[in-house]
């Protein structure tokens, strides 16, 4: 009796996906925050941060040490954020019509954004060296958004026009 309860529990199938929706305000948000950052990107201002200043032992511009301070930055600090939540939306919100199907083009698509984003990482890793590289790792998810966006929308698209394989 009690495996039998683990096995209901095992097979009831969670759904992470947001509702279609929101892949309607995933493309605003996306938009919003290139058209942002492409065009207001030399906009400075001051935001909260935290700062590691009392660990390294270095005092701050007014003499003393604090784990909080507002620290310049620019258009990228906002924009960067949105466009994170947007691809999100874009690619996990559910589709008009989601069946098992659709659950495995979208496993599958995740799946080969995973392996083509390691392989460019790995191949970036190879070969870009000194302060460059600080991009490399901060741009990894995005990469790995906009393919497996691209992926899956290739994907439904193939088997709603009947050419699935």
């Amino acid at each position: 009796m009690q495996r039998q309860t683990f096995k209901n529990l095992y097979v009831m199938k969670k759904n992470y996906l947001f509702p279609h929706w929101f892949k309607v305000m995933g493309w605003v948000l996306s938009i919003a925050a290139v058209v942002a950052y492409l065009c207001i990107r030399d906009l400075e201002f001051k935001m909260p941060a935290l700062s590691f200043d009392v660990l390294l032992l270095e005092d701050d511009d007014e003499g003393s040490y604090s784990f909080f301070r507002l620290a310049n930055t620019n258009i990228l600090s906002i924009a960067m954020p949105v466009l994170t939540i947007g691809l999100l939306f874009i690619g996990f919100s559910k589709e008009k019509v989601e069946d098992e199907f659709v659950h495995y083009l979208r496993a599958q698509s995740l799946i080969w954004a995973t392996y083509i984003t390691a392989a460019l990482f790995i191949v970036a890793t190879l070969l870009i060296y000194g302060i460059t590289y600080i991009y490399v790792p901060y741009l990894v998810f995005f990469v790995f958004l906009i393919l497996f966006i691209i992926k899956f929308r290739i994907e439904v698209h193939r088997f709603n026009k009947g050419g699935a394989q």
